[in-house]
């Protein structure tokens, strides 16, 4: 089961859970009653009007990522869709995330941004509940998403995301129709606000430095730090009071000038991805908490006291031999150091066989919370490192800014480094090492299998570019504006030949690990042409090499159809981790 998106009302909280096969609205009571609102799509994220008498749903109906805006009733469970048109992208915030707060304090005003003017764009726009009108208040040049309003509901404050390592704020008044630029900066920096009150506008940002650093900004004058670990800042939580959230190994802490709590486990993404984000309930934070040898559970937090109250038990029927990984560091080729997670077998004798399974994003992380995957390897005897290559958050701007126009360059060294550090593990069995990744993460495991091939016994990679300049090519329109600085410029002429230099595609013959390919039809993010051109490829070269076709969009959606891939994934690798053995099918495609 997954659950995030926790948002809290006097009654209880409302958040996301796919524990109808699919990711729908709930609400539960203080007291432990649940209750599902059905709704058609995929629901991505949740929040409250101020009063409390509508819950927003953000849904995706068709898979397509054209994002959708309902308004939910939570006493007759009716709902009124508010924004509707095919084929257009809606945000309420930064996307994949729940840290934003899309109503205005007064009740009045619904912020969302809209690719409906320009597919390549987001604009923001305002509206009006009481008249249902919309209007435009910032006509974008990039992706541009509200994140929240001032205390007074005059102004709306608006990020433009122009990438993850890379944003600015503006501030929109709503009575004059201005627009006030309140972070000019040289060079790449992190702007990501988590409230406004009458202090002014509280945020994470790297300005002038390399890690996140909480920081009050009034407009008009310098920022005033309040916080500057030499580690990255996760969030910034603004209520009753100002709390930050620190990472320390596998937990967060969240801080105060005067207090430091620590949770249960691991609760705060930037911007809230995944919805680990803590939200205040009236003096308390209710907070989404996860952990690698447990279920994520809803906890609600007293600074003062420092004490959880665990509100939730999704855990309930799990396995109870769930491993807890262990936080590594290895050296990479260049010098670079880089941390992992990894998972080791219970009461298994002798060199066990190991994966490496890359994250996604590339700018994402190897998180220390439930993976029902790995702990399904880890269960047949398989050990498992992910690992924080270069590109990966939390590790501060230059790092993650390292994978910028070097996918497959720098990154390849660091898989073999993780490689080279399971090879010199006594417990593993160097010989049988497997790659595992989606979305980037499955070009990872594609670059590795092409372009490292010596090293692994099976591979499968998910949703995952074969072909980088196919994959910029179809790109969704609204990431256009970032991809040349990211990946690379396709229209000129030695960008395009390094990409095609990069691109697992290029390298298919040099595979000689049998090849596990998955990918949906209607997957807008990574088309599936490349997958499929692999699999042709592959299959006329006589490889091993089996392609299942998933539905949804870019990650699967459907629980059953996830668990399915799950178990297709564990049983391909230990299928080819025992002894090979003459006369299987070389091509198989579901």
């Amino acid at each position: 089961m997954t659950v995030w998106g926790a948002w809290p009302s006097k009654e209880g909280f409302a958040y996301v859970c796919d524990d109808s096969g699919r990711p729908q609205p709930w609400f539960q009571t203080w007291a432990g009653e649940r209750r599902m609102f059905p709704i058609d799509g995929a629901v991505t994220r949740l929040a409250w009007r101020p009063d409390e008498t509508r819950l927003l749903i953000v849904a995706d109906v068709t898979g397509g990522q054209d994002y959708r805006l309902a308004e939910l009733d939570p006493v007759t469970g009716e709902v009124d869709w508010i924004a509707t048109e095919p084929g257009v992208r809606r945000e309420i915030g930064v996307p994949y995330s729940s840290g934003s707060q899309p109503y205005s304090p007064d009740g009045r005003l619904l912020a969302y941004a809209t690719s409906a003017r320009d597919i390549t764009c987001l604009d923001v726009h305002v509206r009006d509940l009481t008249t249902g009108e919309s209007r435009m208040v910032l006509e974008g040049d990039d992706r541009y998403v509200p994140v929240c309003f001032s205390p007074d509901s005059r102004y709306l404050l608006v990020l433009k995301f122009h990438q993850n390592a890379d944003q600015d704020l503006y501030a929109c008044d709503l009575e004059t129709g201005r627009t006030e630029h309140l972070t000019p900066h040289q060079g790449p920096a992190k702007y990501q606000p988590g409230g406004w009150n009458e202090d002014g506008i509280y945020l994470c940002t790297t300005e002038g430095r390399d890690f996140l650093g909480v920081a009050l900004l009034v407009p008009g004058r310098p920022l005033k730090w309040i916080a500057t670990p030499d580690a990255d800042v996760e969030n910034v939580i603004v209520g009753p009071q100002v709390v930050w959230a620190l990472p320390q190994d596998q937990c967060t802490i969240l801080c105060t000038p005067e207090i430091a709590v620590e949770l249960p486990g691991f609760a705060s993404q930037p911007f809230g991805y995944d919805g680990f984000v803590p939200r205040f309930a009236e003096d308390r934070l209710l907070a989404q908490v996860g952990a690698g040898d447990r279920a994520t559970e809803f906890f609600l937090v007293d600074l003062a006291s420092g004490e959880s109250q665990q509100l939730s038990n999704f855990g309930d029927g799990m396995p109870d031999d769930l491993v807890v990984p262990e936080t590594v560091w290895f050296t990479g080729a260049d010098g670079l150091e880089i941390s992992g997670l990894l998972y080791r077998p219970r009461s298994v004798t002798g060199p066990v066989p190991a994966v490496l399974t890359i994250h996604g994003g590339p700018e994402w992380a190897a998180l220390p919370v439930h993976d029902p995957l790995i702990q399904r390897a880890v269960r047949a005897g398989i050990a498992v490192l992910a690992p924080n290559v270069r590109g990966s958050t939390g590790r501060g701007l230059e790092y993650q800014r390292l994978i910028y126009r070097d996918w497959g360059i720098g990154d390849l060294a660091d898989f073999e480094a993780a490689a080279l550090f399971l090879r010199s593990l006594d417990w593993v069995d160097g010989d049988r090492l497997g790659v595992h990744g989606v979305s980037y993460g499955g070009f990872a495991a594609l670059s590795c299998l092409t372009r490292l091939p010596d090293y692994w016994r099976a591979g499968v990679a998910i949703c995952g570019p074969a072909d980088l300049e196919m994959d910029i090519r179809a790109l969704p329109p609204t990431w256009s504006r970032r991809v040349v600085e990211w990946i690379g410029d396709v229209d000129d002429p030695t960008d395009l030949a390094r990409l095609k230099a990069a691109s697992p595609l290029a390298y298919a013959a040099d595979i000689q690990a049998p090849l596990l390919l998955a990918h949906a039809e209607n997957d807008t993010t990574v088309v599936i042409n490349g997958t499929e051109q692999l699999y042709k490829t592959l299959t006329e070269l006589g490889k091993t090499v089996r392609f299942i076709r998933l539905s949804g969009g870019h990650l699967p959606e459907d629980r059953d159809e996830r668990d399915q891939l799950d178990t297709a994934v564990v049983n391909w690798f230990r299928e080819y981790f025992e002894p090979r053995s003459p006369g299987r099918e070389m091509a198989q495609n579901d």
